[in-house]
């Protein structure tokens, strides 16, 4: 971990802003919540990129959620109100505003691809390019009903477009029914490799893939606990031709189709769409020049700072605790002391400017622990063993010890996945899928070393296996029930 010392009184703003990129940037017709009419194929692939568009801030939500209730990280003292601190204090609640914008924006992406198929079947435009438009379309629909699945349980189901004065009627279908219509899609989307040409697959860089495809649906498989149907498809992932990079690589804007992304939300600083998630990750108000030499001033929000309890996980040769810093620095009046991430820092830009950082959501690393922790719920610890191990020696942290039983190589998958996707939107959702009693042993382990900004009183309950139903979608759908213990 990179340390650096300086004293200096900040005071400055935070500038955000929201972007897009290249395919997914195009315009589109209005907003494709409404009923409207397309006719050509260019104006469906243009409602096409409006779907892209749509997820760009659910993935970063999804960070929110994953990381700031977890032992990850914390959010600094100077942040005193908002969603980010209700959840890394474990203080949310039906009224927390992060889940209204969740709900609303994962059904934003469903509804803009439930009407897009509805009206591309009901057009002249032909059979090639509406099968390839679907099956991004329902990569993208899976993608956005698995973010729901995860964080509420059962939700209302919509397979087809509905207008919508018809969707405050359907109640919430079961985790099963949901999970049913994502394989489904899923499987429907693996096919996308095949509807496109080469040159076309070629170009495909931040769009669905057949491999994305496969990659989201193994985690799905094994999120329901479906291990061989998970050990099952992502063997198959294995053989995409899809490698670990270095590093300096996975990370650096200007490589952001590197061989290890299978999917991502893509970001363009020099066509002005940007990302401003970078200032979130850096301490609040704290010194540019602790990355960016001879740039004066100070930016930061200090929403992710890094728990030194997991900082300490990373052996000293880990090569990801080098994409950890330290600071101390004075502001008003006090020193602050924080650790922070470089994972999303653009080196060709300034904390408060738009990053070409881009958001990963699916990338090999994670297939190949996925595939070990299917191998290892099916009996076969052994044959784990080569995927873990692909992952630590990027790390440059050596192979795992022999002999390990099925218990411990469960754990060891699990502390290797919260060094390895650290501030990535992974840790909650690692706890959760490991069950309550998991989630509560490892958290009120961790709440003694909490960092002095959160309430250490604070600890997991049986109700944190799920979040709570937002209160602005029960107060507008009666239908709707709350889960358990909100």
């Amino acid at each position: 971990m990179k340390r650096s010392i300086l004293h200096i009184i900040t005071c400055s703003l935070v500038l955000l802003s929201s972007c897009s990129e290249e395919f997914l940037d195009r315009n589109y017709p209005g907003d494709l919540g409404y009923d409207k009419l397309y006719i050509t194929e260019s104006d469906f692939w243009a409602a096409l990129a409006g779907c892209y568009q749509s997820i760009t801030d659910i993935s970063t939500n999804t960070i929110q959620i994953g990381e700031l209730p977890s032992d990850n990280a914390y959010v600094s003292r100077f942040q005193t109100s908002g969603s980010h601190v209700d959840l890394d204090r474990l203080g949310f609640t039906a009224q927390t505003g992060i889940f209204d914008s969740y709900w609303s924006g994962n059904f934003t992406t469903i509804q803009r691809v439930n009407l897009l198929i509805d009206k591309l079947q009901a057009s002249n435009v032909n059979q090639t390019a509406q099968q390839k438009i679907v099956a991004e379309a329902r990569f993208l629909r899976a993608y956005a009903y698995f973010n729901l699945v995860r964080v509420f349980g059962g939700v209302p189901l919509y397979p087809e477009y509905l207008d919508l004065s018809k969707i405050y009627d359907i109640p919430r279908a079961s985790e099963e029914e949901v999970f049913a219509l994502i394989i489904a899609d899923l499987q429907e989307a693996a096919n996308i490799d095949s509807y496109r040409s080469t040159d076309e697959n070629q170009k495909a860089g931040g769009r669905a893939t057949t491999v994305a495809a496969k990659t989201l649906l193994g985690k799905v498989h094994l999120w329901k606990h479906d291990f061989p149907a998970a050990e099952n498809v992502l063997s198959e992932v294995l053989t995409s031709g899809k490698t670990l990079v270095d590093l300096d690589v996975l990370y650096h804007p200007d490589q952001p189709f590197n061989n290890e992304i299978i999917f991502s939300i893509n970001y363009d600083r020099a066509s002005g769409f940007g990302s401003p998630f970078v200032n979130t990750t850096v301490p609040y108000n704290s010194p540019q020049g602790l990355v960016y030499p001879n740039v004066q001033g100070q930016a930061g929000s200090g929403i992710y700072m890094i728990e030194p309890y997991v900082a300490e996980k990373f052996a000293p040769a880990d090569k990801r605790g080098e994409l950890l810093q330290e600071v101390t620095y004075d502001i008003l009046g006090s020193v602050e002391n924080n650790i922070f991430s470089l994972k999303y820092i653009d080196p060709n830009t300034t904390f408060n400017s738009l990053s070409g950082a881009n958001t990963i959501i699916l990338r090999y690393a994670d297939v190949l622990l996925m595939y070990a922790e299917a191998l290892n719920e099916n009996g076969k610890t052994e044959q784990a063993y080569p995927y873990v191990n692909q992952v630590r020696q990027r790390a440059n942290v050596g192979d795992l010890p022999e002999g390990l039983s099925k218990p411990e190589m469960f754990e060891a998958l699990a502390n290797e996945r919260q060094k390895e996707f650290l501030l990535e939107g992974d840790r909650w959702f690692d706890l959760r899928f490991r069950g309550i009693d998991y989630l509560k042993r490892e958290m009120n382990a961790f709440m003694p070393h909490a960092h002095q900004s959160q309430n250490q009183e604070l600890q997991v309950r049986d109700a944190h296996i799920l979040f709570p139903l937002p209160e602005e979608q029960l107060l507008i759908k009666p239908v709707l029930k709350q889960n358990a213990g909100y």
